[in-house]
């Protein structure tokens, strides 16, 4: 769980665009610093070398701010 990203733009209340340090799988538990859930990643979007996650954030992700930190979980299986 070392791979993390900072939310860039927030779209709704439910979705996240976070640029991340590294890649991170597709449906990735995604938590915030103090590592509750917040949501999964839905997709994986712009360069190779300067990836972006969308999250979808869960009903109590909705205190995901632009600026936060997230750290990534794989998900299992």
């Amino acid at each position: 769980m070392n791979r993390k990203g900072v939310v860039e733009n927030l779209i709704g209340s439910r979705i996240a665009v976070v640029k991340l340090e590294g890649l991170v799988g597709i449906g990735s538990l995604v938590l915030n610093r103090a590592r509750k859930p917040v949501g999964n990643v839905a997709d994986i979007i712009g360069p190779v070398k300067e990836p972006y996650a969308v999250v979808v954030l869960k009903k109590d992700g909705r205190d995901v701010k632009k600026g936060d930190m997230l750290f990534f979980k794989p998900r299992k299986g």
